[in-house]
């Protein structure tokens, strides 16, 4: 079975926005790294630096997902009503990510404004 040109579409829009996300989170780093080697000791960066590597973790995960469902999609016999899900639930995952990539933004924005 081929993936419907809809769900395609619909996974296309989900990587770009994960590629795009992934480049947020790694400009994020250079800025933390020049911040940090300046105060390597102050927490707040040190947060910040988790917050960037759970979201790059969570990216991660959100492509994993998407590839093991576009896989599944794929197999021979897949009923069209779990195609329908599986597309409800890549289109849930859509969703989610500007809200995640508002976040990381945020945390860049305040990292590049730092002498």
């Amino acid at each position: 079975m081929s993936i419907p040109p809809d769900i395609r579409s619909l996974v296309n829009e989900l990587y770009q926005v994960l590629d795009d996300s992934e480049r947020q989170a790694t400009l994020g780093l250079f800025a933390l790294r020049r911040a940090m080697s300046l105060f390597p000791q102050n927490e707040i960066l040190m947060q910040y630096f988790s917050s960037i590597s759970n979201f790059q973790f969570c990216v991660s995960g959100v492509r994993l997902q998407a590839e093991h469902i576009v896989g599944n999609i794929l197999l021979d016999g897949v009923p069209d009503e779990d195609v329908q899900k599986a597309g409800d639930y890549l289109a849930a995952l859509l969703h989610m990510a500007p809200e995640s990539r508002i976040m990381i933004d945020k945390v860049v924005e305040r990292l590049e404004a730092l002498p």
